[in-house]
């Protein structure tokens, strides 16, 4: 059955690819401990389906219980930009199968013993650590000169401190959880973000979006009429990239900051 096995609008999504197999109830261990609401697709087809209408961080693909493309799938995954985590589970993999993985796209092949709650949980950790470019020093990160504080949903820059609320502080954070590719007026209306969204219908969004970008980057931007941090291409979307981002613990010093970071 494919589907949302949980539903709750804060969380990051996760897909597993599975049609049954008792590997399920490890997953559904590991992702819960992780935050993540869990979607699922019981085939190839339907995984293919639900990665047009989700941006997933983490997909787990459970080859011995999907159909037999998932190679294919983790090559359509690569190609359409994505950062997300793959890791595939099988009861035993070869060689070849596991070079074909890996050169298709998967960050890492689970087998046998070590597809238990503990270990899984840990690798698949390890994994989105690793795939983050950001290394938050006490939930802080680094724009160039902006300081992002995740705990009190806070800016600062050039000794002025911002406080972001709602939407605002939300739609910072889902560029800076989503770094390096474009981001649609589509997908945020299909975002977290805008399941608790109540400053207008729908339909309105995409003017929400603009407007709400413009305060935005009033805030984080050296020069708002040129943006340097969050990008637009027009008619497309938005685009943070990390190259133009700071975000070492020594940076913090650098910028005589680091008493946050305490």
């Amino acid at each position: 059955m494919d589907g949302v096995l949980k539903n709750s609008p804060y969380k990051k999504a996760a897909l597993y690819v599975d049609n049954g197999s008792r590997k399920q109830i490890c997953v559904y261990s590991c992702v819960k401990s992780l935050g993540f609401e869990l979607h699922k697709a019981a085939t190839i087809p339907a995984a293919m389906e639900m990665i047009k209408e989700h941006f997933y961080q983490l997909i787990l693909i459970d080859c011995d219980a999907a159909d037999k493309d998932v190679f294919g799938f983790c090559s359509t995954v690569r190609a359409g930009d994505s950062n997300a985590v793959l890791i595939a589970l099988m009861a035993d993999a070869g060689i070849n199968v596991e070079a074909k993985l890996f050169d298709s796209g998967i960050n890492d092949v689970i087998t046998g013993e070590q597809i238990c709650p503990r270990i899984l949980t840990r690798r698949v950790r390890a994994h989105l650590r690793s795939n983050s470019p950001f290394r938050p020093q006490n939930n802080v990160v680094i724009l160039k000169d902006v300081v992002v504080d995740f705990e009190r949903r806070e800016v600062r820059r050039n000794g002025k401190s911002y406080q972001l609320r709602g939407l605002l502080f939300d739609l910072l954070k889902y560029f800076l959880d989503n770094p390096n590719r474009i981001i649609s007026r589509e997908e945020l209306l299909r975002s977290p973000i805008w399941a608790d969204s109540i400053c207008s219908a729908p339909e309105d969004g995409g003017k929400t979006f603009d407007v709400n970008m413009s305060k935005l980057r009033k805030i984080i931007e050296p020069d708002p009429a040129k943006p340097q941090i969050i990008t637009s291409l027009r008619g497309v979307g938005w685009k943070l990239t990390t190259e133009r981002l700071l975000y070492r613990s020594e940076k913090l010093e650098l910028a005589g900051i680091s008493n946050i970071c305490r």
